[in-house]
């Protein structure tokens, strides 16, 4: 330990000034201040300018920059209102490490759940493979988190996110997060096998939760909507139905009896035919008028009831 003393100017014995460096020291900012570096004993406001006075450039978050213990002594002796009876004591060597935090991969896991949560609505789900890129030392301070919006709305499968991270207000950067989200949501499903064709029935429906991550957006979730659609192909047991997959059930199909009704003005005139088409309600079909032989057109308008053109 080395000390830089002078002594003879009046009243110093009743007011000493005692600056003590440490060989180690941690600081946070990105210039250091006495006080950090140092023990500092001075009288009345005296201290309190010695302590904020700057000492030097911090190292960068986590380095160890070495100091001359001379040099910094020196630097303190060059001010101009410091006592000439101020005793500096100092070791020849000054380590100085600047301190830092972390931002934890739980905290980050935590911001990437709440943020899938509060989007997936009533549906439960489940994550994995969570990765994080772009994590760093940090300087003190109150650390706040804030997920930047994305343009893909979409929570399932793979979803990716970034982070802005600010200390007390000032931006550090970003993070990137990453994980494979499990969707699940309760579709519809098969309890038989069913065939092309079929028109379905309550007892051939059931909700079953599965996870919809990795199946096209038009499942169904709904019984009522499908009771009494016609099936458009075939459909294991278990198998789930998607919109495309059903039609509305014809009103009129190929070879039924038919009520044929013909209006022209006040004139409404009834025939029985048999439809050579299925169809639905609104849908153009031909049908064999039975009075009079012939294939005529006409729309439905109801169960079994076809309106003719003439």
């Amino acid at each position: 330990m080395v000390v830089f003393a002078a002594f003879g100017v009046h009243g110093a014995e009743q007011n000493p000034v005692l600056i003590e460096i440490n060989p180690e020291a941690g600081v946070n900012a990105r210039a250091y201040l006495l006080k950090e570096i140092a023990q500092v004993k001075a009288p009345g406001m005296m201290k309190e300018a010695l302590e904020n006075f700057s000492m030097g450039f911090s190292p960068s978050i986590g380095a160890v920059k070495r100091e001359s213990g001379q040099r910094l002594a020196s630097k303190l002796k060059s001010i101009s209102w410091l006592p000439a009876t101020a005793e500096i004591r100092f070791p020849d060597t000054v380590f100085i490490k600047r301190v830092g935090q972390e931002v934890s991969q739980d905290s980050l896991g935590v911001l990437y759940h709440d943020y899938i949560k509060e989007r997936a609505g009533n549906h439960s789900f489940e994550i994995r493979e969570f990765k994080v890129r772009g994590l760093g030392l940090y300087p003190m301070g109150e650390i706040d988190l804030s997920v930047r919006p994305r343009r893909n709305r979409e929570i399932k499968g793979r979803v990716s996110l970034s982070a802005d991270v600010r200390v007390d207000g000032v931006s550090h950067g970003k993070v990137s997060m990453t994980g494979y989200v499990d969707l699940y949501d309760r579709v519809v499903c098969a309890t038989r096998n069913l065939s092309r064709g079929e028109i379905l029935a309550p007892k051939d429906l059931c909700l079953k939760r599965i996870n919809v991550s990795k199946i096209p957006d038009n499942y169904l979730t709904r019984l009522d909507s499908l009771v009494g659609m016609r099936l458009k192909q075939s459909l294991a047991s278990n198998g789930f139905f998607r919109e495309n997959m059903v039609e509305d059930s014809p009103l009129i199909n190929r070879g039924d009896n038919v009520v044929l009704v013909a209006r022209k003005g006040n004139m409404r005139i009834v025939a029985t035919g048999v439809a050579d088409q299925e169809g639905r309600l609104g849908d153009q079909i031909q049908v064999n008028n039975l009075t009079t032989n012939r294939v005529v057109s006409g729309r439905i308008s109801g169960p079994k009831t076809v309106d003719v053109f003439f």
